[in-house]
């Protein structure tokens, strides 16, 4: 979730940490899927860039959820600045890591 620290040290306040997570991660996601269908990227086989999206999103997140300015055009400007970064997409591509990969030295936990 690359949550890198929490609020407090109580369980209410991880769960309250990780509940914001979740809910900003699915705000971005609703933004990412609106770009996609507002710039049409899904005939032209690109997707919203998800890294640029989440660092963009949380500059944005905290003047959307407070109210501040206009919310209308800060919205439809997030959304076209993430239509405009886009990634290209090829379907069935994958890169799996090689089997059997010797490192050239032991591992940091090794003890000997």
């Amino acid at each position: 979730m690359k949550l890198e620290a929490v609020s407090g040290l109580s369980q209410q306040a991880l769960i309250i940490d990780v509940a914001a997570k979740v809910l900003a991660d699915n705000i971005t996601s609703l933004m990412c899927s609106a770009a996609a269908d507002q710039s049409n990227l899904a005939s032209r086989s690109r997707k919203c860039n998800r890294s640029y999206a989440a660092i963009f999103m949380q500059r944005v997140l905290p003047r959307l959820v407070l109210f501040i300015g206009d919310v209308c055009s800060a919205i439809h400007d997030a959304i076209a600045m993430l239509g405009t970064n886009t990634q290209r997409f090829k379907p069935g591509r994958s890169q799996p890591r090689p089997s059997r990969h010797v490192k050239p030295h032991p591992s940091c936990s090794y003890k000997a």
